[in-house]
């Protein structure tokens, strides 16, 4: 014992105890190391159950088989759509970084899955859009052939046309439109007749339609008999001059090139006199014929007797020029 009476420290008892509390610190870091890594390995175990369900229940996805290829991970075999999510974002999602797994997963197709439908509504697609552009190049080609073939159809017709008929061609213009042929212009009689009968044979391809092909003698000789019907010679000027004479000279002379060219007669003429008192008109006639048959003008002997109509008393006279057809032989 020491001089103030207390027990002296007990120096074996003082190490036995250190130890305790180191072992007690050792075993209790120990323990709560233990603790937290089975805690982080049960809540990891979780989320690789949850991570591998949904994987599995990926139809895009088949997991074969999964290895560990060390203490924190692991390598997981299987096959993938390539339509179907990544396996990293489903990973992901259950909180499992990619750097700690390794994914060997091959690609293929799936089947009766909603990405073999998409696969199959994607493969229609292209082939329709294929169809399409095949059917347009095949359309383009056609319409470009056909467009060709039209415009040498035509320049080989005209060819023919302006060999077979070349007179009528100076007056006469083709046009294609549709597959039909349409003659447009202008033709006397019996070319217009010869015209119709022969040219549908100079085609090489369609019809052809006259329906704008003018009779040139019917129209030409209408037109000049209205417009003697409309013309009364006794009409004269501020000076007394007759007025239609020289007219009616122009008009008779293209009447008679209209015959000649349609293969006709040439009419008689007759002055159609209608007064009340037509025996005091004798200068006035005398004067007007000496007028049309004045050089150059309507020979005398084409004239037949005036055709006079007695007319009221308050009727101004007038004179007419009429023409007079040939009989018809008998």
């Amino acid at each position: 014992m020491n001089p103030s009476g207390d027990p002296a420290p007990d120096p074996a008892r003082e190490i036995r105890r250190s130890k305790s509390i180191l072992y007690v610190f050792f075993s209790a870091t120990l323990a709560a190391i233990v603790l937290g890594l089975t805690f982080f390995l049960l809540i990891r175990g979780f989320q690789w159950r949850s991570a591998l369900a949904d994987l599995r229940a990926e139809p895009g996805i088949e997991i074969l088989s999964v290895e560990r290829v060390g203490f924190f991970r692991k390598r997981l075999l299987g096959l993938r759509d390539p339509l179907a999510p990544t396996a990293e974002s489903i990973l992901r999602k259950n909180n499992i970084a990619p750097h700690t797994v390794e994914l060997v997963l091959t690609g293929y197709h799936s089947l009766q899955t909603p990405y073999a439908r998409e696969r199959e509504k994607q493969e229609r697609e292209r082939y329709d859009e294929l169809r399409r552009s095949v059917l347009t190049a095949v359309g383009e080609f056609a319409a470009t052939t056909t467009a060709r073939r039209e415009v040498d159809l035509e320049r080989i017709t005209r060819i023919l046309f302006a060999t077979r008929f070349p007179e009528a061609m100076k007056t006469v213009d083709l046009e294609w439109k549709d597959g039909i042929w349409h003659a447009r212009g202008e033709l006397y009689a019996p070319a217009r007749a010869a015209f119709v009968k022969e040219a549908p044979g100079c085609l090489v391809d369609g019809e052809l339609t006259f329906d704008q092909l003018v009779d040139l003698t019917e129209s030409r000789t209408s037109a000049i008999r209205a417009d003697l019907a409309a013309s009364d010679l006794f009409t004269v000027d501020l000076d007394g001059n007759y007025v239609h004479l020289e007219r009616m000279r122009r008009l008779i002379a293209d009447y008679d090139t209209v015959c000649r060219l349609s293969d006709l007669p040439t009419p008689r003429l007759q002055l159609e006199i209608t007064a009340a008192d037509p025996g005091s008109l004798a200068r006035r006639i005398a004067a007007v014929k000496r007028q049309l048959t004045a050089a150059g003008g309507i020979a005398e002997d084409r004239f037949l007797p005036d055709l006079v109509k007695e007319a009221p008393a308050d009727t101004t006279a007038t004179a007419f020029l009429r023409l007079v057809p040939h009989p018809a032989p008998r």
